[in-house]
């Protein structure tokens, strides 16, 4: 957990630092919310996997900058909750659920229009993020799993590698450690600052490690839908 929050101190330093002498419009605020986290899954040949989204969750700081009427800039530094759940999944048993967590801390910077409706704003917004997986952990429906041979726990940790050839017995292999994608928001602000958000985020790197290597055949992609409240302080 050590490394996590040290993580989000530096991100959360560096916003802070950034935003130091700007004018006195920016704005900071707290964001904390619910995600419902998946992965767009296609195998070696081509065939999409289904896969089940889990609930987790999303905290951080954002920093909202004007830079035109109703338009402004909103960097953030989050930890985000991501994962997914599959009937088999790693262990190929079709009758038994599989499900995998996964921690990441983000950087997304969206570009906000905010204009007036009623009493506060609508909030139209898109920008991309960057990510970077900090651990996270995988449980099977079963009172034990056989891999191979050996009986082990089911349970154990997620690890991230950028070539199967580093993995690890008994941790799964969730891809890669750096993520990057897109970020859709659809919200309210009210008159005292309170927002609450719709979001959707949408991986656009595949984090299917290497295979010795050689490039991945298949892909594997974040995806999250979400919603969130904010206050700005």
């Amino acid at each position: 957990m050590r490394p996590k929050i040290i993580c989000v101190a530096l991100l959360l330093a560096f916003l802070l630092t950034g935003v130091e002498n700007a004018s006195s419009q920016v704005q900071i605020g707290v964001r904390a919310g619910m995600n419902f986290a998946g992965l767009r899954l296609v195998n070696e040949v081509g065939e999409r996997q289904e896969t089940g989204m889990i609930p987790r969750f999303q905290v951080g700081m954002t920093v909202e900058i004007p830079i035109a009427a109703d338009i402004s800039i909103q960097p953030a530094a989050l930890y985000s909750g991501k994962g997914f759940k599959q009937n088999g999944g790693w262990l190929a048993e079709s009758d038994l659920e599989f499900r995998a967590t996964a921690s990441y801390i983000e950087i997304p910077v969206n570009l906000l229009y905010s204009p007036p409706l009623g009493s506060g704003n609508l909030i139209f917004g898109a920008g991309p993020y960057v990510g970077y997986a900090t651990g996270g952990k995988w449980k099977a429906d079963q009172a034990h799993v056989l891999i191979g041979d050996i009986m082990i726990e089911p349970r154990g940790d997620v690890i991230f590698r950028s070539d199967v050839a580093d993995g690890e017995f008994g941790n799964y292999l969730y891809g890669k450690p750096w993520d990057y994608g897109i970020n859709l928001i659809l919200g309210y602000e009210l008159m005292r600052g309170i927002t609450m958000q719709l979001h959707g985020q949408f991986g656009a790197a595949n984090l299917a490690p290497r295979i010795g290597g050689n490039s991945p055949t298949g892909s594997v992609r974040n995806k999250v839908y979400g919603i969130s409240i904010g206050y700005k302080l």
